[in-house]
């Protein structure tokens, strides 16, 4: 009767297996950044980390993408940020679709945004943290990213770029450092720039601080 019971418990056993395999195969697969292409034994950057630049890879890695653009207000530094998109867009084969933030306000500019279904949803600046720290983690699929700003608590899917005079975190914690939006003009091309570069290569959640 042995030689039996052995076959039953190794029945048992490959059912077991059977079941775990079945399960692992419809949960879905969780999203991480992957580490840049040159280095693959680069750590994976986790959410939140902050990461210098590496150098941007060749523009046509993001020529065709259409990048909806949220604009959240008309403030000097918003409208250089607005200009440096337009100008890499020109120059890369990037479509653009604005989102202004008018009489709706920033939620009704991102909403359209979302809707507009592009590679990416781009926040100008610090008026649109707030609403990308919330709305971000609930649209995972999606992939967003901030210039001259981050959020608090990035997820995976939220990539921003920051530098000395730009790194406020929204309402949600105290900036990194004193705002100056006279810092923009000097870093707005290089954001824009960094920041999709980033988010081609699968290095995204992370925070981009240009040096000096």
């Amino acid at each position: 009767m042995a030689p039996i019971a052995a076959v039953g418990v190794l029945g048992l056993l490959l059912a077991g297996c059977g079941a775990s395999a079945e399960s692992d195969a419809a949960s879905p697969a969780p999203i991480v950044s992957s580490a840049p292409a040159e280095d693959p034994y680069a750590p994976v950057p986790v959410p939140g980390r902050t990461i210098a630049p590496t150098s941007p890879s060749d523009a046509s890695a993001v020529h065709g993408w259409r990048l909806a653009v949220v604009v959240p207000d008309d403030s000097q530094a918003t409208e250089t940020l607005r200009a440096a998109v337009s100008e890499f867009a020109d120059d890369n084969g990037v479509d653009v679709t604005e989102f202004v933030a008018d009489d709706g306000g920033i939620d009704a500019a991102f909403a359209d945004a979302l809707a507009a279904d592009a590679d990416a949803v781009v926040g100008l600046g610090e008026g649109t943290s707030d609403v990308f720290a919330f709305e971000a983690s609930q649209w995972l699929d999606r992939q967003f990213l901030i210039i001259g700003a981050q959020v608090a608590e990035p997820t995976g899917n939220v990539t921003a770029v920051i530098w000395d005079g730009a790194t406020s975190r929204g309402s949600g914690a105290p900036a990194d450092g004193e705002i100056d939006d006279a810092s923009a003009p000097a870093h707005a091309s290089d954001a824009i720039a960094s920041g999709l570069s980033s988010v081609a290569e699968g290095t995204t959640g992370v925070v981009v601080h240009l040096g000096e």
